[in-house]
């Protein structure tokens, strides 16, 4: 299936009655991706996942909500072509930061904004987020007709804006409205009126938003954060070897950086280590194996010494740390499938 705002005539027709809900990241990484949302996306804190997600279509403009209860990384490359927008839904008085590519942003901020590029973010535990996606010369044009032709070339300019908090907190709560609607009243969005009078309400929001916040002079730190760059090159070169041993000292040469320097970048901007997190990235490709795997053909013993986890115990001490249950419980599941697993749907 196509990226969001992609989704074909007979998907729309359906996806707004929807609610997907998902028990593990492996499986909301697989629904984020039958929506367009092809991310990698990695659980940084133990416990069992529950997340979902909701999609709505309003015409050429598409949303979706996620609700999550475990801090999560996420990246890859964004939706070519299109123009998308992303804030925190959670209130702004409970609301915990967001990081993107290492700037905290401001519980009031869109971000994403940036067309061409990569998604860096790491969102914190029991929140939600909302993300707005139309093709990027339907933003060119909703601009011009609202009388807001200047943002087609400044918005694109940064990947992230401060929004006046009055004007945001309407964007958000009308966003959380539509979701509301989706999920108890999913047969108003198939009223062509109603729909018409939504884009009418929802696009002027975040015009006028974005509009003020430029007008204002609103900008991120010109400066990248400190040691960004160097996390993301490890993590591409981690990415690259997924079954090599590595230690730290790998690591420092590859990048040419000090032992020091990588430690604290990966402290400041994803929370722990790096090799706490090389562990977290293997302890996941277990898991993808073991959901894909028929259960008569691997063994968790094998699949585990693949990616260098020697000791069974403490594999199987981290592994239900991580996930909630043992690998063993995991291998007996249902394997993935391909696209949405419709056990997850919950119709509203």
């Amino acid at each position: 299936m196509g990226r969001l705002g992609g989704w074909s005539r007979s998907k729309s027709a359906f996806l707004p009655f929807l609610l997907l809900s998902f028990p593990c990241v492996e499986q909301l990484a697989q629904g984020a991706g039958s929506l367009g949302l092809d991310y990698s996306l990695t659980q940084l804190v133990g416990g069992p996942l529950q997340a979902d997600l909701t999609p709505v279509v309003l015409g050429p403009l598409q949303l979706v909500r996620l609700r999550y209860n475990r801090t999560l990384h996420v990246a890859g490359a964004k939706p070519p072509g299109h123009q998308v927008f992303a804030l925190n839904l959670a209130p702004m008085a409970i609301s915990s930061a967001i990081r993107s590519h290492g700037q905290l942003l401001s519980t009031a901020s869109v971000f994403g904004t940036r067309p061409a590029g990569e998604a860096h973010l790491v969102l914190p535990d029991s929140s939600e987020l909302g993300l707005l996606s139309m093709k990027r010369e339907l933003f060119q044009q909703w601009a011009l007709d609202l009388g807001f032709g200047h943002l087609d070339e400044q918005v694109p300019a940064t990947n992230w804006l401060s929004l006046d908090p009055q004007l945001f907190e309407g964007l958000r709560r009308f966003l959380l409205h539509l979701f509301r609607v989706a999920t108890h009243q999913p047969d108003l969005l198939q009223v062509p009126t109603w729909q018409s009078l939504a884009l009418k309400d929802v696009v002027p929001l975040l015009m006028s938003g974005l509009s003020q916040s430029l007008g204002q002079g609103v900008r991120p730190a010109a400066r990248t954060p400190a040691r960004i760059d160097m996390v993301k090159r490890v993590q591409r070169w981690m990415a690259d070897h997924p079954t090599e041993p590595i230690t730290l000292d790998d690591l420092c040469r590859q990048i040419y950086a000090s032992r020091r320097s990588v430690i604290q970048g990966f402290r400041e901007h994803l929370g722990m280590g790096p090799m706490a997190y090389l562990k977290l990235q293997r302890l996941h490709a277990v898991r993808r194996q073991l959901l894909e795997a028929a259960p008569d053909q691997v063994s968790v013993t094998g699949v585990a010494g693949n990616f260098g986890f020697s000791n069974a115990g403490h594999f199987a001490r981290d592994y239900r740390q991580l996930f909630g249950e043992l690998p063993s419980i995991t291998l007996l599941s249902r394997p993935l499938r391909k696209g949405i697993d419709t056990t997850t749907v919950i119709s509203r």
